[in-house]
């Protein structure tokens, strides 16, 4: 058995919902472009703060240059005297951000310097640094430690006035004052810079400078530091921050790596408060949707739906007035309640139509009952008149009497039931009336329900009260300790098989010749119900056997036959 379906409120919510869907589907296409669009945004504006930050870089190491190119240049640097180092010590008490500033010979050897550390002046120190220089004016060195602190190592030729080189200007930049440069900057909140030595030291970083100056890249970042050309990449920091960052690899001008990051969430808080908005006026939207399909769903449409619903049980629980009361127009349910109630005006004209000729049919079915019995009545006085004088035995007489009874009987069966069909069992107790015993029940029948036509229903009346008749004066019903088993069936051919078997009379003979009952039985039953008659004379009691056709059926009916039970004594009305 499937289950009930959706109601109509369900509907038009499932109906609201799927009206939602392509709403949903264009917000979340939107969101994703948006994403994609702010993505592409912010992957750019890292790349261009990375190139800004370069840019300063090197400018503070475009300025350190200058200086020490002034300072390779000046009358008396190469000298080592109380000149030299008193005009560095002059230098060095302008410069703080320089922490060291050595004069060396070709083979490093300090001449003149800032500082009178060994340590600072090892010529060790500036080893990779002269190597560098030898073919080139300028050029930045790796992250150091000198007496004064952390620093980036630089340098620069020191040549003669023929232009022939005699040694090396050796400086070092204070990462102090490069961590107070990016201080300065301005940073969105959650931004990073990192400045890296081509070997990958951090020489700067913000935030949290503390916590990473002097630590190397990881490893798998390193080819960005080596690399050869900038872009940008999506990581999750070494401070746990996921940010979108843009780099410049320590190949490019000024020969550091130089990388700004854009902390995703920040990058993107825009776009997930539109994201949010949306979802919100999304939701409100069809919520309100949904409620509007309720409210309107009940008004316009459950309503005269029910109002429809209502009529039609309040018609059919026998309020024949019941109608919907709606005017055809331009609205559906409108004009299906005006077809509705026509189509009960119609049914309504036609019962009434129905009932006044079933009345006109009941009162002819009446007189016609009545005119039958008079002329049933008539028969009979008239054979009395006529028999009166005649030389015709009392027993002929009673016979033709008891026959004309069992059509009145039967006749009067089919009209009580107001139909021109009987059931075979109330035709089979109406022919057997007169002949039940007042006492003890001499009938028992068995078989299922079965309705005859009218014209079969009188002829097996007929033949029973024959046969009824000859057992009672020969048979079974003769003798006190007689008695009738009728049983009848349907077989699979749907044809009507009937047994009258008589017991406990006297030893029954095979007559010599057949009597009228006996003919008139096989013909009548012949004619009106195709049957077939047969007769066995058993000694210990008749059994005669009615094949009937389907023809006698009113309609076909399942086989089978229910248990024999008695029937009790019918009194025969006059």
């Amino acid at each position: 058995m499937k289950a009930p379906g959706l109601s109509l409120s369900q509907r038009l919510l499932l109906l609201t919902m799927v009206a939602w869907l392509p709403a949903l589907a264009i917000l979340g296409f939107n969101e994703f472009s948006l994403r994609k669009a702010r993505e592409a945004e912010v992957h750019a504006q890292a790349l261009r703060m990375s190139e800004q930050a370069s840019l300063e870089v090197e400018r503070i190491l475009t300025g350190a240059a200058a200086l020490m190119i002034a300072v390779a240049n000046a009358p008396g640097v190469g000298e080592n005297g109380a000149n030299c180092r008193a005009y560095m010590d002059r230098l060095s008490a302008l410069l703080p951000q320089i922490s060291l500033l050595n004069i060396t010979d070709m083979d490093g050897q300090s001449v003149c310097a800032t500082s009178g550390q060994p340590e600072d002046l090892r010529p060790a120190l500036s080893a990779p640094l002269r190597d560098a220089l030898a073919d080139q004016l300028f050029a930045v060195g790796e992250y150091t430690v000198v007496t004064a602190g952390p620093a980036l190592l630089m340098g620069t030729q020191r040549t003669a006035a023929d232009g022939s080189l005699q040694g090396f200007v050796i400086a070092t930049i204070g990462l102090d004052y490069l961590g107070r440069v990016l201080k300065e900057r301005p940073f969105a909140q959650g931004s990073a810079m990192t400045i890296a030595d081509r070997n990958g030291t951090i020489i700067a970083r913000e935030p949290q400078p503390e916590r990473f100056v002097g630590m190397k890249v990881p490893e798998e970042y390193m080819s960005r530091v080596t690399g050869t050309a900038p872009g940008t990449l999506q990581i999750m920091s070494q401070d746990g921050t996921e940010r979108i960052i843009g780099y410049q690899p320590a190949s490019q001008r000024p020969g550091l790596y130089v990388s700004t990051g854009i902390p995703v969430s920040e990058a993107m808080a825009p776009i997930n408060e539109a994201t949010l908005r949306g979802l919100l006026l999304a939701s409100v939207g069809g919520i309100l949707a949904m409620v509007l399909a309720l409210v309107i769903g009940r008004r316009f449409i459950r309503r005269p739906v029910l109002r429809l619903l209502a009529t039609i049980h309040a018609w059919r629980a026998g309020d024949q007035s019941a109608r919907s009361g709606m005017l055809a127009g331009r609205a559906e349910f409108h004009q299906v309640g005006a077809a509705i109630d026509d189509l009960l005006d119609e049914l309504g004209r036609r019962q009434a139509a129905q009932l006044e000729a079933e009345q006109h049919r009941d009162l002819l079915a009446r007189e016609l009952d009545h005119r039958i019995k008079n002329l049933l009545a008539t028969v009979q006085a008239v054979a009395r008149q006529s028999f009166r004088d005649a030389h015709t035995a009392e027993a002929a007489l009673q016979a033709f009497y008891g026959r004309l009874a069992v059509m009145a009987d039967a006749h009067k069966l089919l009209t009580a039931q107001e139909n021109e069909s009987a059931d075979i069992e109330a035709v089979i107790r109406t022919a057997i009336g007169p002949f039940s015993g007042s006492e003890e029940p001499r009938f028992s029948l068995a078989g299922p329900t079965v309705q005859l036509h009218a014209k079969a229903a009188l002829s097996l009346a007929m033949a029973l009260h024959e046969l009824c008749t000859n057992a009672s004066k020969y048979g079974a019903l003769s003798s006190e300790a007689g008695r009738v088993d009728i049983g009848w069936a349907l077989t699979e051919g749907h044809k009507i098989l009937m047994t009258w078997r008589e017991s406990g009379g006297p030893p029954v003979t095979a007559p010599e010749t057949r009597g009228f009952g006996s003919r008139m039985i096989e013909r009548a039953l012949a004619a009106d119900l195709g049957a077939t008659v047969t007769f066995d004379y058993a000694p210990g009691g008749l059994t005669c056997t009615i094949l009937a056709a389907e023809t006698a059926l009113v309609d076909r009916q399942v086989v089978g036959a229910g248990p024999f039970e008695p029937v009790r004594a019918v009194s025969r009305r006059p």
